[in-house]
């Protein structure tokens, strides 16, 4: 059995080689088509209309005797959590490069090269679109040697381009395969005009690998030729040991070439076979696909085998959970199976306590390492379309959560919004189609607010006497306080320092309440007040008229009062922004962060032709960052941020925000 991840650019054709590979292998009865909307690992609504995966598709076919689980990747890089989960389980890689992208690689194929390098996983290389307009077999696998490494090295020669492509020849056996498209083919002579170009090709086929085998090589300087079941068996070695990179050519949206694909997986890649293991079962859970009716995990049988009615132990939290039957992935379906062993792909249902990164196996077994997923960065503000209905998207966000470890839902105390963290736009915009679609439930995306505060620059002394006659009893309520700043981050102190009875004892919580309630709304722009001190020194009361209601509105007025007086002045939140881009774009992305009011800390090189910036950049200027550096870097820059301190607001900046405060005052006072 192997587990196969499909990795690449997105549209370059990830699922519709995974669609000729089913179709070839005989697991589907027709070619699925993501144009036409009937792919089968491409079945959800938001991948059917926007023609590109946002979600991890798996499927498993047998051919030849064996077992292949396909693990069709998304390659839009606001879905990358779904390629970390597919990598966690993979055995090796197919890599689809498009053959009409000669002279450069594409963002979304560099990622796969690097996360694939990373955990040493061998790979295949599939050229496709051979059949598309402007095919440049020659110019794409120029641009592949120049920038990959393992270096690519051809197993095949493409018979034709563009609307001619039919077939190919292949270097081991000098055959020219002609391609059918049920995913066959027929073997012939080649075309003699190809000869010089075989030859050249076989050449450096042969010296690949033999260099990869030091005894083969030894012979081959000597003058002699490997056989082609050498070459085979030296080509297996150096492609599990992810030495050497095959390279293979193919038409997938007409299936062409795809039988020949499934041939290389089964002879180029070391597979695991099925048999009896008297370990007790351990499964990793990879991935996780929730829906109001329920949720299917997806796991990796790690050790042991998996059998119905299976009981195991969460070994995250403790909890027993339940396998009523294994299952085989089949895209959107299952189909029960009796057993999966080592090795295998499954899914099972009704995991109650289970999520994805977790491990099931006996009680006490030890945890697999935790998937790694990437940070959140992207930030919107969601709200209901229609009032009341907070609480269902509430609910629907928690499903939601559960099946995508990127998403990040956060209550911001300071604005009241709630917050839907993920890795960009088009990551939260598919969140909210699936909120709509499954928990009928509309929402909107919007900017948030900035969580700004205020605070003072002097100190302060206030009165304020609240006194109301109307006819009967009266109320009345007398304060004096004393304002001060307090160091940043001190947050709020309040100090009794009446002495003697100026002020009754059960009234002076009451003006500490009023106090407490213009700190919270704040006086310049609406947010909270912080880093003060309030003294309460002085006030009167009434025999009578004194009541609670009274000296929390005077206090409330006297602290407005005072913070007009020592000074107020708007603070924001600043972050540590750490920013890794090509060096051809340094320039351009310390220019933008200056022009956002950064202050560039340093640079230190990254990994090979990246530079790090580090820097601090007011919060309000980074909301749609994440939107600017993909387009400057063409997808190739990332970042972090973390918060690092609150600092004062430039007058220029400030003054609009005041302003429109003021002016939203003053039209909620006219509507009422």
């Amino acid at each position: 059995m192997l587990n196969v991840a499909i990795l690449g650019h997105s549209h370059d054709g990830k699922t519709t080689l995974a669609e000729a590979l089913l179709f070839a292998a005989g697991a589907v009865p027709r070619l699925g088509s993501t144009d036409q909307g009937t792919a089968a690992l491409d079945y959800e609504p938001e991948e059917q209309h926007r023609h590109i995966s946002v979600q991890l598709g798996v499927a498993t076919l047998d051919f030849q005797g064996r077992s292949l689980t396909l693990l069709d990747c998304p390659g839009f890089q606001d879905f990358q959590s779904e390629v970390v989960a597919a990598l966690a389980v993979a055995d090796a890689a197919l890599v689809v490069v498009s053959a009409t992208a000669a002279g450069q690689l594409a963002v979304g194929t560099e990622a796969a090269w690097r996360s694939l390098a990373e955990r040493q996983l061998p790979r295949i290389v599939v050229l496709g679109k051979l059949d598309k307009e402007h095919a440049d077999y020659q110019g794409t696998m120029s641009t592949l040697r120049e920038r990959l490494s393992p270096r690519p090295i051809p197993l095949q020669l493409p018979i034709g381009q563009e609307h001619e492509f039919r077939g190919a020849v292949d270097l081991l056996s000098g055959r020219a395969l002609i391609f059918d498209e049920r995913g066959g083919h027929r073997e012939e002579d080649p075309p003699p005009e190809l000869a010089a170009e075989l030859e050249a090709a076989r050449q450096e086929l042969v010296e690949a690998v033999c260099e990869s085998d030091d005894a083969l090589l030894e012979r081959y300087l000597e003058g002699e030729q490997p056989s082609p079941e050498e070459l085979q068996s030296a080509l297996l070695q150096a492609t599990a040991e992810a030495r050497i990179t095959p390279v293979l050519v193919a038409a997938p949206a007409r299936a062409l070439g795809a039988g020949r694909i499934l041939e290389a997986l089964c002879s180029c890649l070391p597979h695991r076979e099925a048999q009896p293991d008297q370990e007790p079962a351990r499964l990793l859970v990879f991935k996780t696909v929730a829906d109001p009716f329920g949720k299917v995990s997806y796991f990796k049988v790690m050790a042991g085998s998996v059998r119905g009615d299976l009981h195991l132990v969460n070994a995250t939290n403790g909890h027993e959970e339940k396998i009523p039957r294994p299952l085989r992935p089949r895209g959107k379906g299952q189909e029960p199976v009796a057993e999966l062993s080592a090795g295998a792909i499954g899914a099972a249902t009704k995991l109650v306590h289970t999520a994805t990164g977790d491990t099931l196996g006996p009680k006490g077994c030890v945890p697999e390492p935790p998937l790694e997923f990437p940070p959140t960065s992207y930030t919107m503000a969601i709200r209901p379309k229609s009032k009341g209905d907070e609480d269902k998207i509430h609910a629907g966000l928690n499903h939601l959560l559960e099946e995508d470890p990127t998403l990040r839902v956060e209550q911001e105390p300071a604005t009241k919004e709630t917050l839907l963290h993920g890795l960009g736009d088009v990551h939260l915009e598919v969140t909210l189609e699936k909120l709509r679609r499954k928990y009928q439930v509309e929402a909107v995306l919007a900017t948030p607010q900035v969580p700004y505060q205020e605070s003072v620059r002097g100190s302060a002394r206030q009165q304020h006497r609240y006194k109301k006659q109307s006819g009967g009893a009266g109320l009345f309520g007398d304060c004096t306080i004393e304002l001060e700043p307090l160091p940043r981050g001190e947050g709020f102190v309040f100090e009794d320092k009446i002495f003697g009875g100026a002020i009754p004892q059960q009234f002076r919580p009451s003006v500490e309440k009023g106090v407490r309630q213009t700190l919270e709304q704040g006086v310049l722009a609406g947010f909270p007040l912080v880093d003060v001190r309030v003294r309460l020194v002085d006030g009167s009361t009434h025999p009578v008229d004194g009541k609670d209601i009274a000296f929390q509105l005077a206090g409330a007025m006297a602290m407005r009062e005072a913070v007009e007086k020592a000074g107020a002045y708007l603070l924001e939140p600043v972050m540590d922004v750490e920013v890794t881009v090509p060096e051809a774009q340094m320039g351009d992305v310390i220019g933008h962060l200056n022009a956002k009011r950064g202050r560039i800390g340093g640079m230190i090189p990254a990994q090979e032709g990246f530079e790090r910036v580090s820097a601090q950049v007011p919060l309000a200027e980074m909301y749609h960052f994440p939107i600017e550096l993909r387009a400057m870097t063409q997808g190739r820059g990332g970042y972090t941020m973390s918060f690092s301190h609150y600092e004062e607001v430039p007058a220029q900046v400030a003054q609009p925000i005041i302003e429109a405060h003021r002016a939203a005052l003053h039209q909620k006072d006219a509507a009422s």
